[in-house]
């Protein structure tokens, strides 16, 4: 049996010793052992996200979505709230909050775009808002937005500055601390690699006051109930709410310990060079690649394909050995895949990636440029240091 390269957008490419960690009989969540993991976990997630002592981190059960509505305990009713969205999962943000007491305004970019900053500095200077939620890498695009330059314009404006990283943490730059940055998330299977089953996030001392308002979150995502349990388990004890993803947990602890190894600036850069190549590959092939240049992510691409059936092609890459994600925006939704090179991504999962994209093309009749791997490997060769 072939062994799958998993190019999803998370799942994320997989390490052994990572998911091997998973596996951990007998342990329960009350365990020494257990609250020893989730210590280094919290303590890793702060290192990964920029975020200093002072913030607070939260190891959720569940998934990025899990966070996201989490977020709501920090809101307080009939807050205006503005979400920038630059696609499918931006969008995302305004179904949870459309389910709440609150106001909400959306900035919505085309497919492949995202929303200009001088539109969002515009809207926070005139509305009064409470916060604004928005996506450092939107899933179904692989567009990245400047978050930095985002928070930096509307931090005076706002009392809350919330950033979507499922996507993107532990494979693009994040300093929540140094970008005034008060709430970040993502899904413990995305960038971080580890096993999937959590959400993680950290609050900002100014968004941990919050929870000592009113609260219109539900009741097992409600923060509350979670802040004096984590507050526990850094400071080496241990605590119950509800039963915890016991595996997760453990994978996520060794995958922080092997990203500290790395460093983050190296692994940004590794992300870095491996969508560069993966994207001159694709472009050798006369291909698009969806999002628009200076947008363009470490983690996601979506490459658009004309005049073939697209399930027929990501059927043909699995029986190949590699598995992408199909197209989930509206707007092109039949004429693009996407891309996950995240994670534990390294050159020759590149190069798989890229043969495989151009035999199935070859087959499906697609006229292609054929040495796509080539045109990825003489980037690599520049930067033979990842």
């Amino acid at each position: 049996m072939t062994s799958r390269i998993l190019m999803h957008v998370g799942p994320s490419i997989g390490n052994y010793d990572v998911l091997s960690a998973a596996v951990q009989p007998n342990i329960g969540f009350a365990s020494p052992e257990f609250n020893s993991a989730m210590k280094d976990s919290l303590d890793g997630f702060r290192y990964v996200t920029g975020s200093d002592s002072s913030y607070t981190p939260f190891i959720l059960p569940g998934s990025g979505t899990v966070a996201m509505e989490s977020v709501i305990s920090f809101i307080p009713r009939g807050s205006r709230i503005l979400v920038v969205s630059n696609g499918v999962f931006g969008d995302r943000w305004e179904a949870i909050f459309s389910r709440y007491p609150l106001e909400i305004k959306v900035l919505k970019a085309e497919a492949g775009k995202a929303v200009p900053l001088e539109d969002i500095d515009r809207e926070v200077s005139s509305g009064k808002y409470y916060a604004v939620a928005m996506t450092q890498v939107e899933t179904s695009t692989g567009v990245r937005l400047d978050v930095a330059s985002v928070a930096k314009a509307v931090r005076k404006h706002v009392e809350l500055v919330i950033v979507d990283g499922v996507a993107s943490i532990g494979g693009e730059a994040m300093k929540a601390s140094q970008w005034g940055i008060d709430v970040c998330l993502t899904a413990s299977q995305k960038a971080m690699g580890a096993q999937a089953g959590a959400g993680l996030l950290v609050a900002s001392p100014t968004a941990m006051e919050k929870l000592r308002g009113e609260s219109i979150s539900g009741y097992f995502a409600d923060l509350r109930n979670w802040s004096d349990i984590m507050n526990k388990f850094l400071a080496g004890g241990g605590g119950y709410f509800a039963t915890p993803p016991i595996g997760t947990v453990f994978s996520i602890q060794k995958s922080v310990d092997l990203i500290r190894t790395e460093t983050m600036e190296a692994r940004v850069r590794r992300h870095e060079i491996c969508s560069q190549a993966f994207r001159a590959g694709i472009e050798h092939l006369g291909l698009e690649v969806l999002a628009s240049e200076k947008l363009r992510s470490n983690t996601v691409t979506g490459v658009i394909v004309g005049g073939i059936n697209i399930a027929d092609f990501l059927q043909r890459c699995i029986k190949r050995g590699v598995e992408f994600g199909a197209g989930v925006h509206p707007a092109v939704k039949d004429r693009y895949f996407r891309v996950g090179h995240m994670g534990w991504v390294q050159p020759a999962h590149i190069v798989a990636a890229l043969n495989t994209i151009e035999s199935a093309l070859g087959e499906m009749g697609k006229k292609v440029e054929a040495g796509s791997a080539l045109a990825a490997s003489e980037i690599f060769s520049r930067h033979s240091g990842i």
